[in-house]
């Protein structure tokens, strides 16, 4: 047994008695479903990775949470929020930049609350995926990147016991899965992938792990899934999903936003579909509210605030907002400034108000620099320049 399946295992003892046994290698737990007006939804981990300076716009995607009643946010005296190590205490970890072997560590999700799995890159290039052990600092080896299927810039993810990801090889888009305590990659399914204009081939949208099927969106919209022990070209198309695009499974919406465009979309995912039962909700904005930056399942916002999708729960941002996108349902990147003028980037939780400063940036012209702010649904994390990288656990966060 590897390092990585004996601290898992320790850490879901409590909780095996609920795991269902369908044959599958054992798994990690995926969060267990939470209530909301009278059903249950399956968090989902879905992710896309954006590299950001922090007053850049971004583009993620979204797990939820259930709302918890907003609380105000309470900045310190100087006019920024507390740091982050102060309000999340449990989520924030700073670990290597460097795997084994030299190689550059991506990070890309939290299969535990003390274990992370990411890439190993040399030059430029996937070729490993690791567990990193934030407790014994110590890196696994968990399985190979194929060679010759080039893996897109869409994070690996995590559920059911299972790591995904997205590749192109010989212009289709392929899915591969591996059991998260190790083994070799299997290919789940292979798409003919959406071209552009420019020949340039698009890889999944939205890739997510839920109930026992990698579930993802076309770039050109449609649902997708494919069962985790597929034995192989078994993927299809959910009925009724065209044109909509995976927020949570199984909640798909439109219009999606996108950037680029003559006329961009002002209501982006107005309209949601349970792509199972074909059940539709539509977004109630408050009063004098036209437009908004992003919704999930739960949130919406536009420049200064955000609201519940029904409406109800307006309430203002602290500070001027850096995201187009909620991160994991319900986070967004802000800027602050104190009375000083000095300059901060934070994270906020709009479920709860809460505001964690991530470090402070430059204002003035000499100044050093900011570090690179890179988000993607679960987590935002930044290097330090000490040959480290300082990750933040958004799904630790929101609880």
């Amino acid at each position: 047994m590897t390092g990585v399946e004996e601290r898992l295992r320790d850490a879901l003892a409590a909780r095996a008695a609920t795991v269902r046994d369908d044959g599958m290698p054992p798994a990690l737990p995926v969060p267990r479903a939470t209530r909301s007006g009278g059903r249950w939804w399956a968090p989902v981990a879905v992710a896309a990775a954006i590299v950001v300076v922090v007053a850049a716009t971004v583009v993620g995607t979204r797990t939820v949470a259930p709302p918890v009643p907003a609380a105000r946010p309470t900045p310190s005296p100087g006019g920024f929020a507390p740091p982050v190590r102060q309000v999340w205490p449990g989520a924030v970890h700073e670990i290597p930049t460097t795997a084994p072997g030299g190689r550059a560590f991506k990070p890309d999700v939290f299969v535990s609350d003390r274990v992370v799995v990411g890439r190993g890159l040399t030059r430029n290039r996937p070729d490993t995926i690791y567990a990193y052990d934030v407790d014994r600092r110590h890196f696994t080896r968990i399985a190979p990147v194929v060679a010759g299927v080039d893996m897109d810039n869409s994070p690996v993810v995590f559920g059911d016991g299972y790591l995904a990801w997205s590749a192109i090889h010989d212009g289709s888009m392929e899915i591969w899965a591996v059991p998260v305590g190790g083994g070799v990659p299997r290919r789940l399914a292979s798409v003919t992938a959406p071209t552009s204009s420019e020949n340039k081939i698009f890889g999944a949208q939205n890739l997510a792990i839920s109930d026992g099927m990698a579930v993802w969106s076309a770039s050109d919209g449609g649902v997708y899934r494919v069962r985790l022990n597929s034995k192989g070209a078994e993927w299809y198309l959910v009925l009724g999903s065209r044109g909509f695009h995976l927020v949570e499974w199984p909640w798909a919406g439109w219009p999606r936003k996108e950037w680029g465009l003559d006329r961009p979309v002002t209501r982006p995912m107005e309209h949601l579909k349970n792509v199972v039962t074909g059940e539709t909700r539509d977004v109630r904005a408050p009063s004098g509210r036209t437009s908004w930056n992003d919704c999930g399942l739960t949130w919406c916002f536009n420049d200064v605030e955000a609201w519940r999708r029904d409406g109800t729960g307006l309430r203002a941002f602290p500070g001027r907002r850096t995201t187009d996108v909620l991160l994991s349902g319900r986070f967004v990147t802000l800027h602050q400034r104190d009375a000083e003028g000095r300059g901060a980037a934070a994270v906020h939780d709009i479920a709860t108000g809460r505001t964690g400063l991530l470090f402070t940036t430059s204002t003035r012209k000499g100044d050093k620099a900011p570090p690179t702010l890179h988000l993607q649904d679960g987590m935002v994390w930044y290097q330090t320049g000490r040959g480290t990288q300082v990750l933040v656990d958004l799904a630790h966060a929101a609880r």
